[in-house]
């Protein structure tokens, strides 16, 4: 889940449709029976592998991909800003249904949970998606179904987000299905080792570690950037454990796992419960808009807060008096002229602004550490480090912490 792309790491080897299995026709019983009789039984070879070959067509998840298309379309139709790249702005992003530990647990907006895991914030972040579960969802859907392949899916979103609650900062905003999709290739990989045609089991990991590997392996090197690899995490675990279980319950390779009803329950709650979650985001959106209009518009926003002149700054701030982030850039312009008493006001109006927004957790950890390292310069100490105290405990790697690192305050 995240703000970015998933997975386009470089063109995927070409995968080989699931081979299919003909069950061999039982030998003919020694009994009294004549040739001419015919039972009216379907003989084995009008099914393969045990199912029917409709059964083995990926039509699911053709329409999972469709239905993201189709959210993201209204995604884009609502939203309130969208930037030169393509970006929805954090605020629209917000309003239907992103996920941080802010908004979820602090704020008790728990109907987030099953909602983002279907958002996105950029095409390339659907289109990366979308890619990873087409080449996913053509092995794995045909060989447990169409109960378990959804299923598989909602618990490695809820996986994901957990994932993405646990891990990321607090005031970080997360959207995506990527830590659903990374929860299918971990079922990719673990039901692989349930097959006995060593061909079939190479190509279904192959198709596994190339996506999974990309997903994953950043975390090992401490990575964050704009992708939300604890979300993959999350979901890579999720999806692994219910592969174990599928594996436990599947006695019988050509034969789909058992318990298909419960898990077609599960993934119709899932469903249901997203859909709940979307009228409780409808409910809110016309506030979120109100606020979203007092923001400043990314055509307008300065590609640097820091170097904002006297004339830019100053308007910024005259139109859009309660966005945080105004205050910051016109506190960035007192600093470079050395109006130190002036800057120092206008950090801690961001300040008190960005702590009301459920965006600002950025800005606001930002504008503190800018202004803790204002106040240290002047001699006052014992004030800078008590104002960065609870930042300086957190376990994070923001552009905040980086300057009060730098600054020495948490030493």
């Amino acid at each position: 889940m995240t703000t970015k792309t998933f997975g386009r790491r470089g063109v995927a080897a070409q995968v080989t449709s699931p081979s299919l299995r003909v069950s061999a026709p039982a030998p003919a019983p020694v009994a009294d029976v004549e040739p001419e009789q015919d039972s009216g039984a379907a003989t084995p070879e009008e099914t393969i592998g045990g199912r029917s070959l409709i059964a083995d067509i990926p039509y699911l998840t053709g329409c999972m991909i469709l239905f993201l298309l189709f959210i993201f379309g209204m995604e884009r139709r609502l939203a309130f800003d969208i930037d030169r790249d393509g970006d929805l702005s954090v605020e629209s992003l917000i309003a239907f249904g992103a996920v941080s530990y802010d908004l979820v647990v602090v704020a008790g907006e728990w109907w987030r949970v099953s909602l983002a895991p279907l958002l996105h914030a950029s095409h390339s972040h659907l289109l990366g998606n979308c890619f990873a579960l087409l080449f996913v969802g053509v092995r794995l859907e045909p060989m447990i179904g169409r109960a378990w392949f959804p299923m598989i899916f909602v618990a490695s979103a809820l996986g994901g987000v957990a994932g993405s609650l646990i891990g990321n900062p607090p005031g970080l905003p997360s959207v995506g299905a990527s830590g659903a999709i990374t929860g299918l290739i971990g079922a990719l990989f673990v039901v692989s080792f349930r097959r006995a045609d060593p061909v079939e089991q190479r190509t279904m990991r192959r198709t596994s570690l190339f996506f999974g590997v990309p997903s994953l392996l950043p975390l090992a090197f401490a990575s964050s950037g704009e992708v939300d690899y604890f979300a993959h995490a999350g979901g890579a675990i999720a999806g692994s454990a219910l592969g174990l279980l599928l594996n436990a319950l599947w006695y019988n390779e050509d034969l789909r796992p058992l318990f298909t009803r419960l898990a077609a329950i599960g993934a119709v709650m899932g469903l249901v419960a997203s859909s709940i979650s979307c009228g409780i985001a409808a409910t809110r959106y016309s506030t979120y808009a109100e606020k979203a209009a007092q923001f400043i518009p990314t055509p307008e926003m300065p590609s640097d807060l820091t170097k904002a002149g006297d004339q830019q700054s100053a308007k910024l701030l005259a139109r859009y008096p309660k966005d945080p982030r105004s205050h910051l850039i016109r506190a960035f312009y007192f600093i470079r002229t050395n109006r130190n008493s002036e800057a120092e006001h206008e950090l801690r109006a961001t300040i008190t602004l960005a702590s009301s927004n459920a965006a600002g957790r950025a800005t606001k950890d930002l504008a503190q550490a800018v202004l803790a390292a204002l106040i240290m310069e002047q001699g006052r100490r014992g004030e800078a480090k008590a104002l960065v105290a609870d930042m300086c405990r957190a376990k994070n790697k923001a552009a905040a912490r980086r300057l009060l690192e730098a600054t020495k305050l948490c030493d």
